[in-house]
């Protein structure tokens, strides 16, 4: 089993918890485990990943491997900002940042004002411009991962679950007042997507339902960071999803060995 995305995969709200938080990834795997599914989950995400990347990297991480399952969580990412650009993005909240004193000070002097001043600017923005803009960012989000899954669908036809992306937490909405909007086109994109492909074992998953029964719909609790699936959340996602694969792969002849010991 393959998952594809940005830090929505890799990241807790908050981090430095105690083992026992597991980002979803690894949720499924131990699900699938104790249900006697041989099962082997690769992550590989990177925090700022745009769907677009998918296509460039699918051979290497594919092709040889040939996953049942592939997981993708993209859309989050590309609605956050209105026009600031992904490498300022990257740079300004890099976790790549080395040791010496002159780049502390570059961070605290110049990127960190910079990139504060800007996003101040892009909030105001933000906050009035009409619904319509993110339109032709959420087509080709979809576009990009429609692409992405006939491509795959060659490599045996693997399951492939694409996330509906959650609307951002109250911590952020202040400095990203579109974003809600942003994410509300990208979900509708996603689901006519997932209808023109018309695959059963290609389906969109619904994060929402799950933030309402472990967080009581409150995305403060579901997202405390505003952006990253709080310890309790990524457990109930990495539980729904593996009951999900759990009943496709019931339903697979090359499985059926591997399959649940009931």
């Amino acid at each position: 089993m393959l998952v594809k995305g940005p830090s929505t995969v890799n990241w807790i709200s908050w981090m430095g918890g105690p083992r026992q938080d597991m980002a979803f990834p690894r949720v499924i795997e131990e699900q699938l485990l104790e249900a006697g599914r041989a099962a082997e989950v690769r992550a590989i995400t990177m925090t700022s990943e745009k769907a677009s990347w998918l296509l460039r990297t699918w051979q290497r991480e594919v092709l040889g491997y040939s996953p049942d399952v592939i997981v993708l969580t993209y859309g989050h990412y590309e609605s956050v900002h209105l026009f600031l650009p992904r490498w300022l993005e990257r740079h300004g909240n890099s976790l790549k940042g080395r040791s010496g004193r002159g780049r502390r000070l570059y961070r605290r002097l110049v990127v960190r004002p910079v990139w504060r001043g800007l996003a101040h600017l892009q909030a105001k923005v933000d906050s009035v411009v009409g619904p319509h803009v993110g339109v032709r960012r959420a087509r080709r989000v979809a576009a990009d991962i429609e692409q992405y899954v006939h491509r795959v669908q060659q490599v045996g036809s693997p399951m492939v679950l694409v996330f509906e992306v959650l609307p951002p937490g109250p911590r952020v909405t202040g400095w990203f007042p579109g974003m809600a909007r942003r994410i509300e086109l990208v979900n509708r994109e996603f689901a006519a997507m997932v209808e023109r492909i018309g695959l059963d074992h290609v389906r969109l998953f619904p994060v929402m339902p799950l933030a309402e029964k472990y967080a009581d719909g409150d995305m403060g609790l579901a997202e405390p960071d505003g952006f990253h699936y709080s310890p309790v959340l990524h457990r109930g996602i990495g539980e729904a999803l593996a009951r999900e694969i759990d009943a496709w792969a019931g339903t697979q002849s090359h499985l059926s060995d591997l399959g649940s010991d009931g």
